[in-house]
């Protein structure tokens, strides 16, 4: 069955994000969206703070890759699951401070969900562990992960 709506529009945004285009990124949501970051604490309200919040992954990981293993739709919303790898070779630009390049690889899942509205994603949260980010770039013991 073919990704239609919030879907086509999730997978959009990822795929954009995968491929660095921060315009394409910008083009799939209102200008008005609001989107949290749960595990990093910060919220993005507009299009500007969005397509800038996404940047700041792509320059802290200029090899950011995402793998999306699992994409749900419901009427006017999608959920997805997603593992994003990539290499910490550029500043990670965070509301405590920016983290300098440890040159270490991040392997990440994270859960977003996004609703769609006249063809535009409108409002969204991710949610992922922000200690197991941490851990694989070398700021938090290999025990701060999830599940150990």
């Amino acid at each position: 069955m073919p990704e239609t709506g919030a879907a086509q529009l999730l997978r959009e945004v990822l795929d954009a994000l995968t491929a660095h285009d921060l315009d394409r990124l910008a083009a799939a949501v209102d200008e008005r969206i609001e989107f949290e970051d749960v595990g990093g604490g910060e919220k993005a309200h507009g299009r500007d703070e969005w397509r800038a919040f996404c940047g700041r992954f792509v320059k802290a990981f200029p090899d950011l890759s995402q793998n999306v293993t699992n994409l749900v739709a419901a009427g006017e919303s999608a959920f997805a699951e997603v593992i994003a790898r990539g290499t910490h070779t550029g500043p990670l630009e965070n509301p405590g401070g920016d983290i300098p390049p440890t040159g270490r690889s991040i392997e990440v899942r994270f859960c977003v969900i996004v609703r769609a509205r006249n063809g535009l994603l409108v409002d969204g949260r991710e949610y992922y562990d922000s200690a197991t980010l941490l851990s694989q770039l070398g700021l938090l013991p290999e025990s701060a992960q999830a599940g150990d």
